[in-house]
C-alpha cells in the first residue's frame, strides 16, 4: 500500500515537473511569436507603403476562413476534454476527430495560400515576413496535430476520466498555439 503511494505522489510529481517545463517551453515560444509580431509592426511602420508597390496583399477571406478553423477546432478540444471527465468515450473520440480534421483543414488553407499568394520568400520583405510567419506556426501546427493524434491515440478505447481531471498537455499546446496565431492573423492580414 505504502509503495503504491509513493509511486502516485512520485507520478504527480513528475507531471508537475513536466507541466512546469511545458510552460518554460511555451512561454519561450510566446517570445518568438510576439518577436516575429514586433518585426512586423516595425516592418510596416517604417514603410512608406505596406504591403509594397507591386505586392498583391494577402486575401482577407482566405485567412478569415483558416483563422475560424483554428478557432473553431479550440472550441471542439475543450468540448472533446470536458466529454472525456465525464466519462463519455463516443462523444470524446468523435470530438476529438472532429479537433484533428479544423487542425487539417487550417493547414491545408495555409499551404492553399502559399502556393497561391503570387509571392515566393524571396519576394521582398513582405513575402519573407509572411513565408516566415506562417511556415514558422504551420510547422508547430503539425507538431501540434502529431500531439493531438496520440492524446487520442491513447484514450481513444477508454476515456480515462482521472487522466484528463487536469489538461492534458497536447491540449494545452494546441490552445497555445490557436493563441498565437491571432497576433499573426492580425499583422499579416489586417495591416
Amino acid at each position: 500500500m505504502q509503495n503504491r503511494m509513493m509511486r502516485s505522489s512520485q507520478q504527480s510529481r513528475t507531471t508537475g515537473h513536466e507541466r512546469f517545463a511545458l510552460l518554460v517551453f511555451l512561454g519561450s515560444y510566446a517570445l518568438v511569436f510576439v518577436t516575429l509580431t514586433i518585426v512586423v509592426l516595425n516592418l510596416h511602420n517604417i514603410s512608406v507603403e505596406w504591403p509594397p508597390a507591386g505586392v498583391q496583399p494577402l486575401s482577407l477571406w482566405k485567412g478569415l476562413v483558416v483563422t475560424l478553423f483554428l478557432l473553431a477546432s479550440s472550441l471542439t478540444l475543450h468540448l472533446a476534454l470536458r466529454a472525456g471527465r465525464q466519462g463519455d468515450s463516443t462523444r470524446f473520440n468523435r470530438l476529438m476527430l472532429v479537433t484533428i480534421i479544423l487542425g487539417l483543414l487550417f493547414l491545408a488553407g495555409q499551404i492553399y495560400q502559399f502556393t497561391t499568394a503570387g509571392m515566393t520568400i524571396q519576394s521582398g520583405v513582405y513575402g519573407a515576413v509572411f513565408f516566415t510567419m506562417a511556415g514558422f506556426h504551420a510547422m508547430h501546427i503539425i507538431l501540434g496535430l502529431v500531439l493531438l493524434t496520440r492524446l487520442l491515440d491513447q484514450l481513444h478505447s477508454a476515456v480515462d476520466a482521472e487522466r484528463l481531471r487536469a489538461t492534458p498537455m497536447a491540449a494545452m499546446v494546441w490552445h497555445f498555439l490557436d493563441l498565437m496565431w491571432l497576433p499573426f492573423f492580425i499583422v499579416l492580414y489586417l495591416l
